[in-house]
């Protein structure tokens, strides 16, 4: 999708010429327009727009050059200027479809309430019937849209694209005044639907509510601890977490064949819905770590420093993958288990698997034992204190294998979830 953010200067014209246009005694028709956003709702259900907009129309799935209505971002685009654009209008490259919308209550107060706008649909015969159809249908279909984000965005006819005014025309002049000007736009007005207010044969009210005052929504949303870091260990936020082999093969094979998207991503940056923390993205780890080994325990002991594991029979410090009962674990080694896109891992302290012993060839043991097993796991935790970010991130050594490429480590500082600073100071007498 095109980027809409002008540069210095051009958003300094355009804020100019809006102003003249808001002060002109005679201006430009004003023209609202109106985008419900049905991505979550969508993303839930399992459900494609694309699919529903031909389904809404009578049609199965689209044919080759067929007119598609843009919903392929998952948002519904409407206007409800019918007397002055009887038809789609084209804005940003966007069709906003007429539809007979009435949009009410938006106005701010000092009184210190936020305001709470009505949504008005209601029933229409000849013009909008693709979209407004597709609208009801999509309620009925997902049962309600409560909590869909509604955008009211403004502008004045001189700045719609000029495809609003050539027709099938290529050649055709615009109407005098014309300045197109797609930058040229009120501030925008973003709401949630929170609750249906009225629904009949005739029309449909949806009260709107501030991002601020949904219900069941609680401020602040992160809570500022001190001296305890908030994120998931090895999670999203913590970012301690190398990618294995086999990940890093497969989003390689990916962005060779420039097939990359979403679901090709590692995955915790999956997990956080990006597909990479390093600025270049062609970086081979994703940002990522390239090697982030097991540390230490919820208190702080060094696992492999500290008698935990007996330092003498540690052969090698090795990443074995997720845990595999037919897989022999020796000393040191140490696996994973992993939920919900994060890895939860375990080192071995004694060995566990099968084992065949070298005289008789007798397997004394037919399968590792089961992590967290403490007979012959320690877990991997952190104590969520900076002495524990410390151990994973602070030290020269581990910086060294952190790796040059790890965008944690570049920036030079613990991403560290507390807020040390806030920590009370005792007061000097």
């Amino acid at each position: 999708m095109p980027d809409y953010t002008p540069d210095n200067a051009r958003a300094r014209s355009t804020i100019k010429s809006l102003n003249a246009e808001l002060s002109n005694l005679t201006p430009s028709s004003l023209i609202t327009l109106f985008e419900i956003d049905l991505n979550k709702l969508m993303e839930t259900k399992g459900i494609s727009l694309v699919n529903e907009a031909f389904i809404a129309r009578g049609g199965n799935k689209p044919s080759q050059g067929a007119f598609l209505p843009d919903v392929e971002d998952g948002i519904l685009r409407f206007h409800n200027n019918i007397t002055i654009f009887n038809s789609y209008l084209v804005w940003q490259g966007k069709h906003y479809f007429p539809a007979p919308i009435t949009a009410e209550g938006f106005e701010s107060s000092t009184k210190g309430t936020l305001p709470q706008p009505t949504l008005s649909i209601a029933s229409q015969s000849e013009t909008g019937i693709d979209q407004l159809a597709l609208l009801k249908h999509e309620i009925q279909k997902f049962g309600d849209i409560i909590g869909s984000k509604v955008s009211r965005r403004r502008t004045f006819a001189k700045y719609l694209d000029v495809a609003n005014f050539r027709g099938n025309t290529e050649t055709a002049l615009p109407p005098d005044g014309y300045e197109p000007d797609m930058y040229a736009e009120l501030p925008k007005d973003v709401y949630y639907i929170e609750r249906k207010q009225t629904e009949n044969k005739n029309v449909l009210v949806y009260t709107l509510s501030s991002i601020l005052d949904l219900e069941g929504t609680k401020i602040p949303k992160r809570r500022v601890v001190a001296n305890k870091c908030v994120w998931q260990y090895r999670g999203v936020g913590c970012w301690y977490q190398h990618a294995t082999d086999d990940e890093l093969k497969a989003w390689q094979v990916a962005k060779n064949d420039n097939t990359l998207s979403q679901s090709d991503t590692i995955p915790l940056l999956e997990k956080a819905g990006i597909k990479t923390l390093h600025a270049d993205p062609n970086a081979a780890t994703c940002g990522l770590p390239i090697f982030a080994p097991a540390v230490a325990t919820d208190k702080d002991e060094h696992i492999y420093s500290t008698g935990l594991v007996n330092p003498e029979d540690v052969s090698e410090i090795k990443d074995r993958g997720k845990w595999n009962a037919a897989q022999t674990y020796q000393v040191g080694e140490f696996c994973f288990l992993d939920k919900d896109g994060v890895k939860f891992y375990f080192v071995c302290k004694k060995i566990t698997g099968p084992i065949e012993d070298e005289d008789s060839g007798v397997v004394t043991q037919k399968s590792a034992s089961h992590p967290p097993d403490s007979e012959y796991w320690v877990p991997d935790e952190c104590s969520k204190s900076l002495t524990g970010c410390r151990l994973r991130w602070g030290s020269r050594k581990g910086k060294a294998a952190l790796g040059s490429s790890c965008a944690i480590a570049e920036m030079g500082q613990l991403p560290f979830g507390g807020f040390p600073a806030a920590k009370k100071l005792a007061s000097q007498r």
